[in-house]
């Protein structure tokens, strides 16, 4: 029987990633494994992986599986910055080439990206995030 990845948080992703969990699961020592998180979660007072599991049952079951048939990172949440409300050329646009900003519609190109993570959003200036709406959202008003 196949099995589908477990789609687990970017950041547990990656700490998954920094612990050296391969990504495709069947662990041949899987106790081990387990064993050897758990003991790193015990280590580091507010780890990621301590955050994920501490006291919740579900997403412990989550972690065995994503040991025991692989996992990937979810598709990060993406967000337009819509600077004015209801005005379709207001949309902040980001230059792939050097980040240099602009307002504009939303149309994307090979040139200009419009849809922005959370994280890029706030490394290009956290005051944007005040402006951020999910991309369904705004969609969804077409």
């Amino acid at each position: 029987m196949e099995h589908e990845k477990v789609k687990l948080p970017k950041r547990l992703y990656d700490a998954l990633q920094d612990y050296g969990l391969p990504e495709n699961g069947n662990e041949s020592w899987p106790v081990g494994t387990i064993s050897g998180l758990y003991d790193q979660w015990r280590e580091e007072e507010s780890s990621v992986l301590g955050t994920f599991i501490d006291e919740n049952a579900d997403n412990q079951w989550l972690l065995i599986d994503a040991v025991r048939y692989g996992y990937e990172a979810e598709p990060e949440q993406l967000y337009y910055v819509l600077l004015v409300k209801g005005d379709d050329e207001s949309f902040l646009n980001v230059f792939r080439g050097n980040g240099r900003t602009q307002v504009d519609n939303r149309s994307e190109d090979n040139y200009w990206e419009t849809k922005l993570t959370m994280p890029k959003i706030e490394a290009i200036d956290p005051r944007y995030k005040a402006f951020a709406v999910p991309v369904e959202e705004v969609e969804a008003d077409d």
